[in-house]
C-alpha cells in the first residue's frame, strides 16, 4: 500500500475512533491536513474499501475501518506513545496500596482499564492452583454416569459429574482412573494443562474416548479453582455498538457459562496479544476487539488480563497501559522472590 492510502486509512481510523461515526472524505481533507481535495480522498477511499481496509454502513455515504483495516493499523501504523500520564498517576494509585494483596491489585486495574477503555475488563488469576494432587477417584453411578472426586494436599476439589455416551464397566472406568491418578499424582494443579492432559491419554492403556471424558472433566474440575472476574458491562453498553442488552447478551452469556479459559487461550509468546473481529474463535466476538497480556514470573502463570470492546477502540493507549501494568506485576513478583 503507497503512503498516500496509508495516511488516510489512518486518518478514518482515528477520526472514526474519536467519533463512532461513519467517516466522509469531505473531513478527511478538511480536519488532517493531507494536502489532496476531498475528489482524491474520495477515490483513494474507494480503493481502500475494493482492497479490504474500509466498509460502508448501509445507511451511510461515509465509510468506516474494517477488521483488515484496524489489523494493518495495529501492526504497521499505529505510534507508539508513552502510557499517558493521568494513567500512569491512577496505576500508580493502585500499585502503591499497601492493603492490596495481588489478586485485589489485578481486580482494582482491571476495573481502572475498563473505565478508561469503555470496555468489559477480563480477568483470569490464580486462585488455589499451588496444591498438589495427592490422587483422583472415580464412583461410578450407572453405566453412563460417575462422579470424579481429586483429593490434593489442602482437601478436595469440587466433585465433577461425567456423562458417557456408551456405556462403560465399573472395572473398566477404575482401570483407567487409576492410570490418571499415578500420572498426576504430586503434581501441582497449576501445572496440569490441556497439553498435559493430552499427552497422559496417549499413553493410556483403554479407552481413548473414556480417557478423553476423564480428561475434560479434570481440566474443568481445575479451572473451577481459578478467579474468574469480569467488569465493564454498564461501560461496554455505552458504547454506540452495543446500545441494547440483545447486541452484548452473547458475550454475557459466554462468561455465565464461564468460558474464560476460551476467550484467552492463545499460546503465542508475545507480550501484548490482539484479536481482531474475525480473528475471535468464537462467533460472539466476531464484532469485538481482545487485547490481552499474560504476568508470568520464573514460566508460572501470575495471571491474564484483557480488555474486550467493539473493534473501535483505543488501540495504542490501551497497549500501552496494558504493557505497563505487565511490567509492573512482574517487577513485584520478582522482588517478592
Amino acid at each position: 500500500m503507497d503512503e498516500r492510502k496509508q495516511r488516510i486509512l489512518r486518518a478514518i481510523i482515528k477520526d472514526y475512533i474519536k467519533s463512532a461515526e461513519p467517516v466522509g472524505s469531505r473531513a478527511i481533507a478538511k480536519n488532517y491536513n493531507l494536502g489532496i481535495s476531498p475528489a482524491t480522498v474520495r477515490n483513494e477511499m474507494a480503493d481502500l474499501e475494493d482492497l479490504g481496509y474500509l466498509e460502508k454502513p448501509h445507511t451511510s455515504a461515509g465509510r468506516i475501518p474494517s477488521s483488515k483495516g484496524y489489523r494493518l493499523y495495529v501492526d504497521s501504523m499505529m505510534h507508539q506513545d508513552p502510557v499517558e500520564n493521568e494513567d500512569v498517576k491512577q496505576i500508580h494509585s493502585i500499585w502503591n496500596d499497601p492493603q492490596l494483596s495481588g489478586n485485589e491489585m489485578l481486580s482494582h486495574m482491571a476495573r481502572l482499564v475498563s473505565q478508561i477503555s469503555h470496555s468489559m475488563s477480563l480477568l483470569l488469576a490464580p486462585g488455589h492452583d499451588q496444591a498438589m494432587i495427592k490422587y483422583i477417584h472415580i464412583l461410578p453411578l450407572d453405566a453412563h454416569q460417575a462422579v470424579m472426586v481429586v483429593i490434593t494436599a489442602t482437601g478436595a476439589l469440587d466433585n465433577e459429574l461425567m456423562y458417557f455416551t456408551s456405556p462403560v464397566k465399573a472395572d473398566e472406568l477404575q482401570r483407567l482412573a487409576i492410570q490418571f491418578s499415578n500420572a498426576v499424582q504430586n503434581k501441582l494443579l497449576c501445572d496440569i494443562t490441556s497439553d498435559q492432559i493430552s499427552a497422559i491419554i496417549a499413553h493410556i492403556d483403554g479407552s481413548k474416548s473414556v480417557s478423553l471424558q476423564i480428561g475434560e472433566t479434570l481440566l474443568r474440575a481445575i479451572t473451577k479453582r481459578r478467579l474468574f472476574y469480569s467488569v465493564g458491562t454498564t461501560e461496554l453498553l455505552r458504547q454506540p455498538e452495543f446500545k441494547t442488552v440483545e447486541k452484548v447478551q452473547p458475550v454475557l452469556s459466554l462468561l455465565e457459562e464461564q468460558e474464560l479459559d476460551h476467550i484467552l487461550h492463545d499460546n503465542s509468546n508475545k507480550p501484548i496479544k490482539i484479536k481482531i473481529g474475525s480473528e475471535n474463535q468464537m462467533e460472539a466476538l466476531s464484532d469485538m476487539s481482545l487485547i490481552q497480556t499474560d504476568f508470568s514470573q520464573d514460566n508460572n502463570q501470575l495471571g491474564t488480563l484483557a480488555i474486550l470492546g467493539p473493534t473501535r477502540m483505543e488501540y495504542s493507549r490501551i497497549i500501552n497501559m496494558l504493557s505497563y501494568m505487565k511490567h509492573l506485576m512482574e517487577t513485584m513478583a520478582r522482588n517478592q522472590t
